[in-house]
């Protein structure tokens, strides 16, 4: 019976966030759509995100077919099963980046045309409500997609072990893990490329305002905005959740394998997230500002209402269905290590701080000083916020593991059960990602409607009603790179568990014992150290040389045709977007490569134990990189806003440096923000997938170079 209401819980949650998403984009699609050149300049940005996903895509197909045929053929009689997994999930990562897009590139003209024809609170909920349909169709498609398809393998493979069950769907997740590091690390080029660009020749040399229509860059820019921060966060999001998911459900079969009957552990995750994302789809109209109210407040309202509605949910249901309370308490453990991130990152990010610790502030003043003295204080305060964040991610993972380890519940206790509530943490800390999503998509929504606006010279009130929707909308993509950070921590560790699992489920002996003191295991721990920091350092060395070749574009364009900053012709937008767009598929190739590649060879060459310190290594030495770059980046990109806000002395007498100093701290935190920093996220699940998942094929490999040698 419990199988049966796991399986319908997840899946008509999941069926219910699609539904509720599908009806909130018709109603945006009512909104209106502004005037000739509001409409004019909105398009060209939809034609550019579309023109950039579809030769993004068109790549990631090939790939996809390619890893597919190499998967089919080297898994055996399990081999076609796990393809067609890994192809469905790179299909609904494709499918969820695209629909958000979609929606965001149609939705920017409606909020710019709400801004002038309302005001701030008529925009909001124009731009939140556009942001909620890509949330929920993550969440939705995500919870359909693998509850579907362990259906069907149970359906085609009645008498398959539970445990090879989802071994199989493992496929599933590895192909949202692929999606999302083509999409994020792609993504992040492009947007960062143009961005840097518009700056370093508009602002800086040209001294034009961001979003002026003679520069050839501003389209390029806006369309970044949506394939970085919409379908390539989207795919990031969807990816994280899935693993968790995934890997809680691979630990749970493992106890489940223990027990006849099976006590359901493996299906539970589903449950847990579908509750989730009814929570999620409850909290997304309980974000109302009030009129004339700073939208900040009104979205950390909906994220706190979102929790505690899940924390009620998941305590009335699993006490009704007598399991024990401490898987309960280690979703909502979980969550609100989520949200605590989310609130640190807020802290470090937004103009206000708290009482009086105002990183942001203080990072103004630092600007007056000169660039240097910006671009320290900001690199430091990304350094801070890292300590509150990893301890709320200790603190959630510690107490967890206690609640599982020292319950005398059927199927708990030990490292098992302490384990298996920490991977029921991760998918705690994710089960409300259909409104971390949609703030997250509210941010470039936004963005480009100020963009859009400024572009349709409309009135005064109406930007700065734009300014302060993107001021929050950027503190609010801040908490949700908090959020994906430390659930890909949790995600990640809960992997790592599977991993061992997975060892004596597939190969049927433990041969992954992590211990420190044994040279190879160290090694692999200090290989793991330097995943994240050379893929950071490739994708950052990307955005240079791929904005080196857009800043010579611009140049070019202005020195041969002088009438464009004269305003009396028009410069050529589609030729960046075509360099930003050729160069981050460029750029990222060999980022994707290293990812993989690295991976097997370590285990292959080293052993299994040692890739296990391979694991190890990535993520800690990741998780604190990534927070550092996120939170980093977004103090430096709020701290210029704030200098460039009405509420700056415009008059101060080195008003001009100031404001220089600003934007070339924004343009070191751009990449670290919006590259780098949340690709980690996406790479720390891949090498761990991949770990899982060629098991033993790396560990077929280890044995024929040992016997070689």
């Amino acid at each position: 019976m419990s199988d049966i209401l796991f399986l319908s819980v997840g899946f008509l949650s999941g069926l219910l966030a699609i539904i509720v998403a599908l009806f909130t984009y018709r109603e945006v699609l009512k909104a209106d759509e502004g005037n000739d050149r509001m409409r004019e300049v909105s398009k060209l940005i939809q034609d550019g995100a579309a023109s950039f996903i579809k030769i993004q895509y068109r790549i990631l197909t090939i790939f996809t077919i390619v890893l597919a045929v190499v998967l089919a053929l080297i898994f055996g009689n399990l081999g076609i099963p796990i393809a067609i997994s890994y192809i469905l999930g790179s299909i609904a990562s494709m499918g969820a980046g695209y629909i958000g897009l979609a929606v965001a590139t149609r939705a920017n003209r409606r909020t710019a045309a709400a801004a002038a024809e309302g005001g701030l609170s008529p925009a909001f909920l124009v731009a939140f409500r556009a942001g909620s349909v890509m949330g929920l169709m993550i969440a939705g498609i995500a919870l359909v997609g693998l509850t579907a398809l362990y259906g069907l393998w149970v359906f085609l493979f009645p008498t398959l072990e539970t445990p090879l069950l989802w071994e199989i769907l493992t496929g599933f997740s590895f192909g949202a893990s692929t999606v999302a590091l083509f999409a994020k690390a792609g993504g992040g080029i492009f947007t960062k490329t143009a961005d840097m660009s518009a700056d370093i020749v508009g602002k800086i040399e040209q001294h034009i305002p961001e979003d002026d229509p003679r520069n050839p860059a501003a389209i390029a820019d806006a369309v970044g905005d949506n394939v970085g921060d919409v379908a390539g966060t989207g795919a990031d999001i969807f990816d994280s959740n899935v693993a968790a998911i995934l890997a809680a459900a691979l630990l749970g079969a493992g106890i489940d394998a223990l027990y006849s009957p099976p006590i359901v552990f493996a299906l539970l995750p589903l449950f847990i997230a579908g509750l989730g994302t009814i929570a999620s789809v409850l909290g997304v109209y309980l974000v109302r500002p009030n009129k004339d109210d700073d939208p900040g407040p009104a979205l950390n309202r909906g994220t706190y209402l979102t929790t505690i509605l899940f924390g009620v949910f998941v305590l009335i249901a699993l006490f009704v269905l007598s399991i024990d309370i401490a898987i309960a308490l280690s979703a909502i453990f979980g969550l609100l290590a989520g949200v605590f991130i989310g609130f640190t990152s807020d802290v470090f990010t937004n103009d206000k701080g708290i009482f009086r610790f105002q990183p942001v502030k203080n990072m103004v003043d630092n600007a007056e000083r000169s660039a240097a003295n910006l671009i320290l204080s900001g690199y430091s305060y990304g350094l801070l916020s890292a300590v509150p964040s990893v301890l709320g991610v200790v603190i959630a993972l510690v107490a967890s593991y206690i609640l599982g380890s020292t319950s005398t519940f059927v199927g708990l206790g030990g490292w098992e059960g302490g384990i298996y509530t920490v991977a029921i943490a991760a998918v705690g800390l994710l089960a409300t990602n259909g409104l971390t999503m949609s703030s997250d998509s509210y941010g470039p929504i936004v963005d480009n409607a100020r963009g859009v606006i400024e572009q349709a010279h409309a009135p005064h009130e109406a930007i700065v009603a734009c300014d302060k929707l993107d001021a929050a909308g950027n503190t609010a993509k801040a908490i949700t790179k908090g959020f994906a950070i430390g659930s890909a921590a949790l995600s990640v560790l809960a992997l790592f568990a599977a991993f061992i699992e997975a060892s004596k489920v597939m190969l049927g002996t433990e041969l992954v014992v992590v211990n420190l003191a044994d040279p190879f295991i160290l090694a692999g721990a200090f290989i793991g150290a330097l995943i994240p920091v050379t893929f950071s350092a490739m994708l950052i060395l990307g955005v240079d040389r791929n904005a080196g070749r857009m800043i010579e574009e611009i140049r070019r364009q202005f020195r041969e045709d002088p009438g464009i900053i004269e305003g009396t012709s028009k410069p050529d937008y589609d030729k960046c977007i075509a360099i930003a767009t050729s160069g981050a598929i460029r750029e990222l190739m060999p980022s994707t490569v290293l990812a993989i590649g690295v991976t097997v060879l370590t285990g292959a060459i080293l052993g299994l134990p040692a890739l296990g310190g391979y694991l190890a290594g990535a993520v800690i030495v990741g998780f604190i990189m990534a927070l550092q770059m996120s939170n980093s980046g977004g103090a430096w990109d709020n701290a210029k806003k704030l200098i460039e806000s009405p509420e700056y002395d415009h008059n101060h007498p080195l008003y001009d440096n100031i404001v220089e100093n600003a934007i070339i701290g924004d343009m070191v935190g751009d990449p670290m923000k919006d590259t780098a920093g949340p690709s980690i996220n996406t790479l720390l699940v891949v090498i761990s997938l991949t770990a899982t998942l060629f098991l033993p094929i790396i560990y077929q490999l280890n044995q024929w170079i040992f016997a070689l040698f």
